[in-house]
């Protein structure tokens, strides 16, 4: 009985601890522009902190319609700084990627510990992925935290309706 009892408890906490590691994350890590330049010549690094941000997105990742999104929101940031032609460069270069049979340690999702699809984030994985990001210091990269983590993870808009000076529920 006392073997059971011991066997049961060692499934629950291999079980959990197993869990526990999935809903963990590496630590960050970037390069900048992986496998490109981070700026031109006369600006090195004009355009490093949207890679920056990029690579953010891709240490936590999400759906397939995230890493759409992230790779247009790169493009967007390239476009702003440096503007059109480098913009879709860097973007055809980013999507090339996706496809091309050599890979690099930072395809989406990777700052997990253990495999995560492609798939929406779970209400649990946001809150782990704010913390984290709460605690990563970036300034020299100049990504100001905050607002990052409203641009990706905006809240919904209150459920409330003003009627007639009353707070009414939708």
């Amino acid at each position: 009985m006392i073997r059971l009892l011991l066997i049961i408890n060692l499934t629950f906490f291999i079980g959990n601890s197993s869990e526990a590691a999935s809903l963990k994350l590496k630590p960050f890590e970037t390069d900048g522009c992986t496998l490109f330049i981070d700026g031109t010549p006369r600006q090195p690094g004009l355009w490093r902190s949207c890679c920056v941000e990029h690579d953010l997105r891709y240490w936590f990742g999400g759906s397939k319609e995230d890493m759409d999104q992230t790779d247009f929101r790169l493009k967007a940031c390239v476009q702003n700084v440096a503007g059109e032609q480098w913009a879709r460069t860097i973007y055809t270069g980013v999507r090339a990627g996706h496809y091309s049979p050599i890979k690099n340690k930072f395809a989406w999702n990777w700052g997990w510990f253990t495999k995560r699809e492609k798939s929406p984030l779970t209400s649990e994985e946001i809150k782990i992925i704010q913390s984290e990001l709460r605690l990563l210091r970036l300034e020299q990269e100049n990504i100001n935290m905050d607002d990052f983590i409203k641009v990706n993870f905006p809240q919904p808009k209150s459920s409330l309706v003003k009627s007639n000076n009353l707070f009414l529920a939708k």
